[in-house]
């Protein structure tokens, strides 16, 4: 796994690396909105271990804007303080790489771990806060946990980005649906 970490210029060499991603900065949700999917980059999330999934939490802090994305869908107190994030692809997706800005405000890193599918930690990446951080695998990553023991365990993140592509088997079937679907149309000409 490579991993990236600083400013503007060490994103833009993860975007190189990483090839076509997707980015979200969460400016189209409404404070404390829960988010429980993110269908433009196809990540799900896991519900947190206190309850409820991540929420867009208005605070600013990083270049994409003052909406971000925290582990804290109760309100600050003391349910969700200190609870992991988890990412995972959606069905049918592979994820390779992601990148995100730490929005926090505490002089803490704030560290994601990949994890491959059979359990085993791929890599982690950390980002203090108002800087970047991301990674590119070669091999597939199954989930991706934002670490909640940081700072002051209200955690959160701006500037998400995925390359998240078709699993090839998925590739296979649609190919294979287009496929059948011309040919049934060419033999009803017939």
């Amino acid at each position: 796994m490579i991993v990236f970490n600083g400013g503007f210029a060490e994103e833009a060499l993860w975007q190189a690396s990483a090839g076509p991603t997707v980015l979200e900065d969460f400016e189209s949700y409404s404070d404390g909105t829960q988010i429980p999917f993110l269908a433009s980059l196809n990540l799900t999330f896991d519900e947190l271990a206190g309850g409820g999934y991540p929420q867009a939490y208005l605070f600013g802090g990083t270049p994409y804007g003052s909406m971000q994305l925290g582990n804290f869908p109760n309100g600050i107190n003391e349910t969700n303080r200190w609870n992991d994030t988890i990412a995972r692809p959606a069905a049918g997706f592979v994820l390779r790489s992601m990148g995100f800005w730490n929005g926090d405000g505490q002089s803490d890193t704030l560290v994601a771990f990949a994890y491959a599918n059979s359990g085993v930690l791929l890599g982690s990446v950390g980002a203090f806060k108002g800087t970047f951080a991301g990674f590119v695998s070669d091999t597939p990553i199954a989930w991706v946990r934002f670490e909640g023991d940081t700072g002051d365990g209200w955690n959160h993140l701006d500037g998400l980005q995925v390359n998240a592509v078709p699993e090839p088997a998925s590739v296979l079937l649609l190919t294979m649906g287009v496929a059948l679907f011309g040919w049934g149309r060419r033999g009803a000409r017939e």
